[in-house]
């Protein structure tokens, strides 16, 4: 390197002479021109030299670069290659290969490992259908393969499947969301009125009874009960707690009815619950918003609201009236005084306006203009009933004058500004309006209703009044009368309607009718209400009563209980409906009766009704409709006629009939369709009789019930220690799971099956405990690969899921 660059400076130095040299002779004409041409050559060699010398070295320096790369390249194709190498047999990702016809063509050792299968050549719908079926339809799901969760992710374009185990992150979920906090509010409905007449003793005794039910039921659930006053207790749990109590439909609803129907109490207890990921003070106020629903159903059921989804429980009797005089009467002040402070006063009912809306409506209209106020009935002439149509038009003969309170919804929409204020009544259902466009743009809002609330009603409300006991909102509103100290001035013909109001959705003072109904109906007999015209206004003409007639000819009736009656396939009227209805309650031995028509072209009608055995308003929420514990009724679009019949019966089929007597009796052996040994019931006297004959049963004296509660306590504390001895064997049993290996084919088809005794051997065989096959609920064998809950019946109450995985046999 050292002679190579001294040579280049000697040519350097060469060139240097040689230019000198070759200018020199330019300028001395004297030189001979041999050395110019002599010092222009070797000037010339030398300045090539020099420019092929860098050439050169350029040259070299770029082979020395790509010789680099090329070593570095080859360096990373084989650790790419040895990476792939490793993601392949070594990485927990289970990859699959397979064919058009889902046939697995390859698949590494990890996919094996999850599988527990050769897996070349078998038929992915026979290892895991869950995969087949997702596979087929996603590109990217969760499934559970031999109690693993995997996370799955297809190239369909290739036919290639990623499997990646989160097994412990979904369980970490699992365990997060089942220690999610769950706030609950129990409160007993009427406790303070019916414990009023009590001396204190006796009042303090029984709310130590009750106490103690509910005391024994927290403990007996695992949750944190305490009480912040007589009436109302808080429920502490958490998420997976919670579960339990919605499986078991919460009993406790039925345990406080049952003791107090047993002591003459008319009391009931209404539950709240809330869970939700949110802070605690938000969370209680969820709760106590559920207790407000469970209660304005009616009471006497359990509202959960779980990240917002909304179940009801319970509600299996007819509403306790809880209104004092003393609530009504703030309710109409407050009331007066959202009237007094607004501009004007715009009524609105539901549309296809009833006889209770057009008497509510106008109730509301003469309390408002006695306060001063203008008041107006947003009135739509074809959003309204047969019989509001026949007042119709004789109010636009007889009665003009009233035609001043109505205003047309186009109307309505026009003239309401902020100050206005809109009364919702007979509903608090938006889509149910006759506007919706008027309550949108309404800013002050009051809703008086006596129909169950649930979930979808009205929320942006200033004013709400809804009790679920009251005959009618006509009811309601003419209860409020008597605490304003105004003139109300009523015309006889306008209480004959109000009164129409109540008459027609009682069914004639059939339905939740209570002393203060009698009280409604005096006040509007004081201002002339006549019931003849009541009765003339609702008659109907005679091809209607031939259709219905007709129609009731052919009533079938549902396992000696429910009534229900197929309209032909022509458009009925709701209100026709209802009559056919009331007509089937009438029956005796009918429970509850249920008409079905058509109603429009794509829409079916249900009315229901009952007397007090049956709630027909939670039958109604099924089909997405509502109404009262004895009378409700639903809507239900694209279907037919015959579609909700038999799903009405399917739901019919579900309810658990009590059945009243009229002898007390202690049953000393299991009596099917009776009851078990050592319950009480009450029965016909000559059944009782017989049993007693029979020696079946023993009279329910006081001796006899004393004795049979000791016997009780005994069999109770022996059975909870068995009880919970099952529970922990239920937990070991979960936490345990056991594999059968099997012979397969090349398509994954199993050579045999496997059985229940197959089942109990192997978990004896695996943890030296012998369960009963005789308890397993599951009474087919299994004849495909595959991971499999098998339910065991270790207590009356304890049920355990055996987790089997089925795989091949290697």
């Amino acid at each position: 390197m050292k002679n190579k660059f001294t040579f280049q400076h000697f040519i350097i130095i060469l060139a240097f002479i040689s230019c000198f040299f070759g200018v020199y002779s330019f300028l001395n004409a004297k030189m001979p021109d041999l050395i110019r041409y002599i010092a222009i050559a070797i000037f010339s060699i030398c300045v090539t030299y020099l420019y092929m010398i860098k050439i050169g070295n350029h040259n070299q320096k770029r082979l020395e670069w790509l010789e680099g790369r090329l070593k570095l390249w080859n360096s990373i194709s084989y650790r790419v290659k040895k990476a792939g190498e490793t993601s392949f047999t070594k990485l927990p990702i289970g990859i699959i290969v397979y064919n058009e016809n889902h046939i697995i063509e390859w698949a590494n050792n990890y996919a094996k490992e999850i599988f527990m299968s050769p897996l070349i050549e078998r038929k992915i719908e026979l290892l895991s259908s869950d995969l087949y079926t997702k596979i087929k339809l996603l590109t990217e799901f969760d499934t559970t393969i031999y109690g693993r969760t995997y996370k799955c992710q297809v190239f369909p374009q290739d036919n290639i499947i990623y499997l990646i185990d989160k097994t412990e992150s979904t369980e970490i979920e699992k365990k997060y969301r089942s220690r999610m906090l769950a706030l609950g509010i129990l409160s007993l409905d009427n406790l303070d009125q019916a414990l009023s007449s009590l001396d204190p003793q006796e009042r303090a005794s029984q709310i130590s009874n009750i106490i103690g039910i509910l005391s024994e039921w927290a403990e007996r659930k695992q949750i944190n009960l305490r009480g912040y006053s007589e009436a109302q207790y808080l429920l502490i749990m958490d998420h997976s707690q919670l579960q339990i109590l919605m499986k078991d439909s919460f009993t406790i609803l039925e345990e406080v009815k049952n003791y107090c129907v047993k002591e003459g109490l008319r009391i009931t207890a209404s539950i709240g619950i809330a869970c939700e990921d949110v802070p605690a003070d938000q969370l209680f106020e969820l709760t106590e918003q559920q207790l407000e629903m469970a209660v304005n159903r009616g009471g006497n059921q359990c509202a959960v609201s779980i990240d917002g989804n909304i179940t009801y429980y319970g509600a299996k009797t007819t509403s306790i009236e809880t209104r004092s005089p003393v609530f009504v009467r703030v309710k109409a002040e407050t009331l007066a005084e959202m009237i007094t402070n607004a501009s004007k006063v715009y009524i609105m009912s539901h549309n296809d306006m009833d006889s209770d809306s057009f008497g509510s409506c106008l109730a509301a209209c003469k309390l408002a203009s006695a306060l001063n106020k203008e008041a107006k009935i947003i009135f739509d002439p074809d959003s309204i009933d047969d019989t509001i149509a026949n007042i119709y038009k004789i109010i636009q003969q007889e009665y003009v004058t009233i035609l001043d309170y109505l205003l047309h919804p186009r109307e309505a929409l026009n003239k309401i500004d902020d100050d206005t204020l809109l009364i919702i009544v007979d509903t608090q259902y938006q889509h149910l309006l006759i506007n919706e466009k008027v309550f949108k743009k309404a800013k002050k809002i009051a809703v008086i209703d006596h129909h169950r609330r649930n979930n979808d009603a009205i929320k942006n409300y200033q004013f709400l009044y809804t009790q679920s006991s009251s005959s009618s909102t006509v009811e309601l509103i003419v209860e409020m009368f008597q605490f304003l100290d105004v003139d109300i001035d009523i015309t006889p013909i306008e209480a004959t309607w109000m009164l129409m109001g109540v008459i027609v959705d009682t069914n004639n003072l059939m339905y939740r009718v209570s002393y203060r109904t009698f009280n409604v109906l005096s006040v509007l007999q004081k201002y002339g209400a006549e019931m003849p015209k009541v009765q003339r206004f609702l008659r109907e003409n005679f091809d209607e009563y031939v259709k219905r007639m007709t129609i009731l000819n052919n009533l079938e009736i549902i396992d000696n209980n429910y009534g229900i009656a197929l309209c032909s396939d022509d458009i009925y009227p709701r209100a026709f409906l209802a009559k056919i209805a009331d007509n089937i309650i009438s029956v005796n031995n009918i429970k509850a009766a249920f008409s079905i028509g058509r109603i429009d072209e794509n829409e079916i009608g249900i009315s229901a009704r009952s007397l007090d055995e049956v709630n027909v308003q939670v039958l109604m929420e099924e089909f997405g409709g509502g109404g009262h514990f004895n009378n409700a009724a639903a809507q239900i679009k694209d279907t037919t006629i015959e579609d909700v019949r038999l799903s009405l019966i399917e739901k019919l089929k579900k309810i658990d009939d009590g059945r009243m007597g009229t002898m007390k009796i202690i049953l000393t052996k299991d009596i099917k369709g009776k009851g078990q040994k050592g319950d009480i019931i009450d029965i016909p006297a000559g059944h009782a009789n017989f049993l007693l004959r029979s020696d079946q049963a023993i009279l329910a004296t006081a001796e006899n019930i004393k004795q049979l509660e000791n016997k009780k306590l005994e069999e109770k504390a022996a059975d909870e220690r068995l009880r919970n001895e099952m529970l922990d064997l239920k937990d070991f049993i979960e936490k345990n799971p056991i594999k059968i290996g099997v012979r397969v084919g090349k398509e994954g088809k199993l050579f045999g099956s496997v059985s229940s005794k197959q089942i109990i051997e192997e978990f004896k065989n695996a943890y030296g405990i012998m369960l009963d096959k005789r308890k397993m609920l599951h009474d087919k064998d299994i004849d495909a690969l595959g991971s499999y809950e098998i339910p065991i019946q270790l207590h009356k109450d304890v049920t355990a899921q055996i987790k089997l995985h089925v795989v091949e046999k290697q």
